[in-house]
């Protein structure tokens, strides 16, 4: 059989046009400006198209700024920062060590919720609580004391009692304490990508600030959906029952009779029958609160043989 070569002609074209391939390989770059895609950047935060969950933590926050004046010796500042959905490998990520995580059951939602303190925040109150400053010192990798985690289960105590009292106004529900973890890294009761619907709250003491997060797992209110995106109707009849409902709602009122100084010796030597003079005149109106707020200047007196005070001028805080 005859064998068939190239022509050189032919041989000439072949090499051509394997140079071209090469060149046209290394004209090819990468653009830097290209971004990956993230599709969870499309996602809608979940809690906004739940007005009645967005409800829960208006009175939860509401619940706060009267529950925790138990714990801390003032009235803190509640700002409701924002309401976000993060996955829970990315939320416990973003923890610090330590901090003071309390999860617990909301029956009948199924999962795990948690309410986060940030450590700042334990260790402001702490001062405060003990008559220090409330300034932020350096935190990391320090544990708590026995008497930093008797702080933290009083604080989440009145928090869960608000958080209780807050869902109640919505539906029924039971919440059950499981425990307290100071170790975020070692939290494994979720999955890694289940999605939270977080809650940030800024607690403003004395000039320092510490966080608070409300965490609720994103499956367990599923089934609820339909429920909490039902709106109050604005009928008269609702209205009023609305109106009934919030003046029905009860305060606490207290009177700053005035005050003094007195060194530790003194109160060391205090005893039964002593008299502590105020530095505040018999005649000066007395200071009245209403949940921890000055509302008005009142004057001291009596009404069918009980104590009582005359408001005398309205004050804005």
């Amino acid at each position: 059989m005859d064998e068939q070569l190239l022509s050189q002609e032919e041989i000439n074209l072949l090499l051509k046009s394997l140079g071209k391939e090469e060149e046209e390989k290394k004209e090819v770059k990468t653009d830097k400006e290209v971004q990956p895609f993230d599709v969870s950047a499309l996602e809608h935060i979940y809690a906004g198209r739940l007005p009645s969950l967005e409800l829960f933590f208006e009175r939860w926050i509401s619940g706060l700024k009267r529950g925790l004046v138990s714990v801390i010796v003032g009235v803190p500042t509640i700002i409701k920062e924002n309401v976000s959905s993060l996955k829970f490998s990315e939320l416990i990520s973003k923890l610090p060590f330590p901090s003071a995580v309390g999860y617990f059951n909301l029956h009948p939602f199924k999962g795990n919720f948690m309410i986060i303190l940030d450590p700042k925040l334990i260790y402001m109150v702490v001062s405060n609580v003990f008559g220090g400053s409330t300034k932020p010192y350096k935190i990391e990798g320090k544990e708590f004391t026995k008497v930093e985690m008797r702080i933290i289960e009083r604080m989440l105590k009145v928090m869960y009692a608000e958080l209780e009292e807050a869902w109640r106004t919505i539906m029924n529900v039971q919440l059950v304490p499981i425990g307290i973890e100071t170790n975020p890294a070692i939290l494994m009761f979720a999955r890694p990508r289940e999605k939270y619907i977080v809650l940030r709250l800024t607690i403003s003491l004395e000039g320092s600030y510490g966080y608070i997060l409300l965490a609720i797992p994103q499956e367990g209110i599923e089934p609820y959906k339909e429920m909490l995106k039902g709106v109050l109707e604005r009928s008269t009849e609702d209205y009023e029952k609305l109106l009934k409902a919030i003046l029905g709602v009860p305060l606490h009122i207290s009177l700053k009779l005035g005050y003094t100084k007195i060194t530790l010796g003194e109160l060391y030597n205090l005893k039964v029958g002593d008299t502590i003079t105020l530095e505040k005149p018999t005649r000066e109106p007395v200071e009245v609160y209403v949940e921890g707020v000055k509302k008005f200047l009142g004057v001291l007196g009596h009404s069918k043989n009980k104590k009582a005070f005359k408001i005398i001028q309205d004050v804005q805080e």
